[in-house]
């Protein structure tokens, strides 16, 4: 007979919990419009990003001097 250590039934427990989440969410109407609310407001914010350009990082390649 194999023991069960807290490990194991601590990932049980982690497993159980993600699909009881994920039917909720989808099964609901309220999970519904939570999971829209939140694409709504990711798109939001992709879409009023403010862009950082940075520099390539050969620039700073110790190997290649000529590249400073």
């Amino acid at each position: 007979m194999q023991t069960l250590t807290f490990h194991r039934i601590w990932r049980a427990f982690g497993i159980t919990a993600a699909i009881a989440l994920v039917l909720v969410l989808l099964g609901t109407a309220a999970g519904r419009n939570a999971l829209a609310w939140v694409y709504l407001r990711s798109t939001e914010a992709i879409t009023n990003a403010t862009y950082i350009y940075t520099f390539s990082l050969d620039r700073i390649d110790p190997i290649c001097p000529q590249c400073l």
